[in-house]
């Protein structure tokens, strides 16, 4: 069974170096710590559960995750971090978005609990550079 919840993005007004967002479920919805997860330039990106049995963030291909080509996926069981660092972000990309703050990507952000699953579609926002 899979539940799906969907969020309301604001814009990034600070940018951190390293950040992880924890996936996980409550109450029959699915949260995530971080809807944006504002990274710096040249920061790093990681997901964790804390309970749970599994989860997963997913971005729909190369172009559109900020990551080198081939790190669209990440996931692992529960209590274990996956991530990269975020690759260049500049204003004249076609994933920037200047009312965000930087270069946007939607993943799909799944939590598996249970036998159940919640499926998010939060995003990332990465400071462009100068």
């Amino acid at each position: 069974m899979s539940h799906a919840a969907y969020a309301q993005t604001a814009a990034c007004t600070s940018f951190q170096h390293t950040v992880t967002v924890t996936i996980s479920s409550a109450n029959g919805a699915a949260t995530v710590s971080q809807d944006p997860a504002c990274v710096a330039r040249g920061g790093k990106m990681s997901w964790t559960a804390t309970e749970g049995d599994s989860w997963s963030a997913d971005f729909t291909d190369d172009s559109h995750s900020p990551f080198a080509s081939g790190k669209k996926h990440h996931g692992a069981k529960v209590a274990k971090t996956s991530g990269d660092k975020v690759k260049a972000c500049s204003k004249s990309d076609s994933s920037y978005d200047a009312a965000a703050g930087g270069c946007v990507f939607k993943f799909k952000a799944t939590h598996v609990k249970g036998g159940k699953s919640w499926i998010l579609d939060p995003q990332v926002v990465v400071q462009p550079g100068t």
